[in-house]
């Protein structure tokens, strides 16, 4: 979703370091509606994270049937507005991503510790590099982590090798796959990761 907002409108929705700066330097050029629009991306994507944290905090991270329904309603928004929505008022679709990036990256699902975020890399880069220090160092302990975290970088650039592509060739309805993958995801996780933890949880008590 972020190559496609590049791509197309040419606002970023899940980099808000990014837009930070860019509502600064609109604000020092005296281009107060491009400053707006910056500063109502980053709210947005607040409001989002903010809503993350009314819905998601008391669930089992990863296991709850609320995550489902997001990925399908979240997806199922998309969709749906890349049929209603004109060329014209493109900035519609970006305040909606913005606002769903910001609660999936407020979900936070852990990972053996690891606490995994979807919109951005910066952490990834970052947690990478640390690790591949450790080993450097001679660390033998959890040497999972380094290819866990390139991995993560890997299939982000594939996603947005994919919006890009997709965003030059079908223009708005690029969006719609972008939905249809949303309500995909959504329905795998019903189908797969509720089942097994249900199995888990059975086995616990």
């Amino acid at each position: 979703m972020n190559a496609e907002a590049l791509v197309g409108p040419a606002f970023a929705v899940s980099h808000h370091t990014g837009n930070l700066t860019q509502f600064a330097i609109a604000i020092k050029n005296g281009k107060w509606t491009l400053a707006l629009i910056y500063l109502g991306l980053i709210v947005v994507f607040f409001l989002g994270s903010t809503i993350a944290g009314m819905l998601f905090y008391q669930c089992d991270v990863g296991r709850s049937k609320r995550y489902g329904y997001f990925l399908i309603f979240q997806g199922a928004v998309y969709v749906l507005m890349s049929f209603i929505i004109p060329d014209t008022l493109l900035l519609i679709p970006c305040f909606y991503a913005s606002l769903s990036l910001g609660v999936q990256n407020g979900i936070l699902m852990n990972f053996h510790g690891v606490t995994t975020r979807t919109t951005h890399m910066t952490g990834y880069l970052t947690d990478a590099g640390v690790e591949l220090g450790k080993r450097l160092r001679g660390a033998k302990k959890d040497r999972w982590k380094l290819p866990y975290f390139v991995l993560h970088m890997v299939i982000y650039v594939i996603g947005a090798v994919a919006g890009a592509l997709l965003r030059h060739t079908l223009l708005l309805y690029a969006v719609t796959i972008a939905g249809t993958v949303q309500v995909a995801c959504g329905i795998v996780y019903f189908a797969g990761v509720m089942p097994e933890y249900r199995k888990e949880r059975a086995v616990q008590l």
